[in-house]
């Protein structure tokens, strides 16, 4: 019952986000740049039909429901209604819907942080900053491609892990980066899916889309570091984190003005340290760079 329950809320809450941002946001198709009514940002096809992926996770009817939604993105292809770019701006919608629809259906639920964070923040911080290097040395594109492939194998590898089937290799792996509570692989996805998010939107400036990558990753490094090394001073919003870990994602953040220097930038750092020490119960691996693009979409 709970899934159900999670499936209708999270196709509803899909849905909203879809709108406001193609209400929000005017980026327009290839095949369609004169009807701003059908721009192909975001596609809500993509994004409803991986809409039905994440709940089922660990269901037997997954295979079915992800088969349909990657034909639902290549059939978008052919016609060249939706680029590459828009499938990871509906796999990205569709995870945020999700981390949203969690947080409704399971009131309780919540991460408990590891007791040695080390292992999980170089991990996130190394794939952040291996992803802004493909973006420079690559391309904005060709980076999306990378990042697209490894979701679409990541997420089959995931949905086995969570039905208890042994992967090789994945087991460990989760052992020094997983948290207790959390779905088996729920950071990883979240990640690649905030990247994709801010590839999707900030495609017309690649080095804002850098800034964005930066910030989530180095900003989320340097405030566990700071946080639980130096943190004495509680949040009086948050009990859970501190002022030193709030400055430290501020400095994190702002290595982003080596890349992006201009007033925008020392904003959305400040911004996104404030979005990051709020007491929400969503995954800020999806969250903040959601803000984040959106911010720097808003102010450049």
């Amino acid at each position: 019952m709970e899934r159900i329950k999670l499936l209708l809320i999270n196709i509803v809450t899909v849905a909203a986000i879809s709108t406001l941002l193609k209400w929000l946001i005017d980026i327009a198709g290839p095949m369609n740049s004169s009807s701003p009514a059908f721009s192909a940002f975001p596609s809500i096809y993509i994004a409803e039909a991986f809409s039905l992926v994440f709940p089922l996770l660990g269901n037997v009817l997954f295979p079915l429901s992800y088969l349909f939604a990657v034909l639902v993105s290549l059939f978008q292809l052919p016609a060249g209604v939706n680029p590459w770019l828009d499938i990871g701006i509906g796999m990205a919608i569709a995870g945020l819907g999700y981390d949203i629809s969690e947080s409704i259906v399971f009131r309780q639920k919540k991460a408990i942080d590891r007791f040695d964070e080390r292992a999980r923040k170089a991990a996130h911080v190394l794939s952040n900053l291996s992803a802004c290097l493909a973006i420079l040395i690559l391309g904005l594109q060709t980076t999306s491609y990378l990042v697209l492939l490894a979701l679409f194998v990541g997420i089959p590898v995931m949905h086995l892990t969570v039905m208890g089937i042994k992967v090789p290799g994945i087991e460990e792996w989760l052992k020094k980066v997983g948290r207790v509570g959390e779905t088996p692989g729920e950071g990883p996805l979240y990640n690649a899916l905030g990247i994709l998010f801010a590839l999707g939107l900030l495609r017309s400036n690649p080095l804002a889309a850098v800034a964005v990558i930066l910030m989530f990753g180095l900003g989320d490094g340097f405030a566990t570091y700071t946080g639980t090394t130096y943190g004495k001073h509680k949040l009086p919003w948050n009990r859970n984190k501190t002022m030193e870990g709030t400055l430290g994602f501020m400095a994190g953040a702002m290595c982003a003005l080596l890349i992006m220097p201009v007033y925008a930038t020392l904003l959305v750092a400040v911004l996104g340290a404030i979005v990051e020490s709020l007491p929400l119960k969503l995954n800020d691996n999806i969250t903040l760079p959601v803000v984040l693009s959106l911010l720097f979409y808003l102010l450049l």
